[in-house]
């Protein structure tokens, strides 16, 4: 698969009102939850590195926590709305923009340059996964930690099935390896969690936990989430299932964290 042009994405905010509907939100507070077990109590010690981090909503709540945090992204419209996210939040001085390509990461940093690494909804677009991964291992310290999230192809097949009633599409996606993004009308590759965690084994990284990210509520009609409690109260249901193995394989996005593997340690 091509990776897709950069020019998808110039449309920032598009991406960024996307972020602001139930849908956006719920996954980025799931990930959010997920990844919180995971950070450090010494954030103002502490180096993270947002790759393909888009409008920030990751790096900002980072940044507010105390983290010094790099976002490194490819689109300049998507760095200029991360820019003033971050002014309004006045964490100026925590955050630093790059724009760059993922794949240049080998050339813009050391190796064991970050305490944690974010990829969430890059490595659908990028033409070599397996080449980006291992790049994050090289600038991961020892002690640290990457978070992954990937969109799932089982979740595809259940959304053309149940949501959309595309029986074909749904079997197609089966196998596929890209399906089409319905916010830019583009293909982005999918994955399995046997596909992901083959690529961070290549790549000297060894999971640690493994969670399913929006199971239930691309099927739920909008009504039912039009309060807050409601909302509430799906999020915690999410949290729970998402950490199960069975509901996790069928949600929309995969979310992996990983460390380095004490084998790659022995040969550094």
């Amino acid at each position: 698969m091509r990776a897709i042009e950069a020019t998808q994405f110039e449309d920032a905010d598009k991406y960024a009102s996307y972020l602001k509907t139930p849908a956006g939100r719920l996954r980025c507070d799931l990930t959010w939850e997920n990844l919180r077990g995971f950070l450090p109590a010494n954030a103002p010690q502490r180096r993270v590195l947002d790759l393909g981090g888009g409008t920030g909503s990751m790096s900002v709540r980072l940044a507010k926590m105390g983290f010094q945090v790099v976002l490194l992204d490819s689109s300049e419209e998507m760095l200029a709305i991360a820019g003033k996210a971050t002014e309004a939040n006045r964490i100026a001085e925590r955050i630093s923009f790059r724009r760059a390509d993922a794949c240049k990461l080998q050339e813009l940093f050391e190796p064991e340059s970050f305490d944690i690494v974010l990829c969430h909804n890059l490595l659908e677009y990028v033409a070599e996964p397996a080449t980006i991964v291992a790049k994050i291992a090289r600038v991961l310290r020892k002690d640290g930690f990457a978070s992954v999230l990937v969109r799932n192809r089982a979740g595809e097949v259940l959304k053309a099935a149940i949501k959309s009633r595309d029986w074909k599409l749904a079997k197609a996606n089966l196998s596929s390896e890209t399906v089409v993004d319905s916010l830019y009308g583009k293909p982005v590759r999918v994955f399995s969690p046997k596909d992901l965690r083959g690529i961070f084994a290549w790549a000297g990284l060894d999971v640690v936990a493994e969670y399913g990210v929006r199971v239930f509520f691309d099927y739920l009609d909008r009504e039912d989430l039009a309060s807050e409690e409601a909302q509430r109260l799906l999020l915690e249901l999410e949290l729970n299932v998402g950490a199960q193995p069975n509901f996790a394989a069928i949600a929309r996005y995969i979310q992996l964290v990983a460390r380095r593997s004490r084998a790659q340690e022995r040969e550094r």
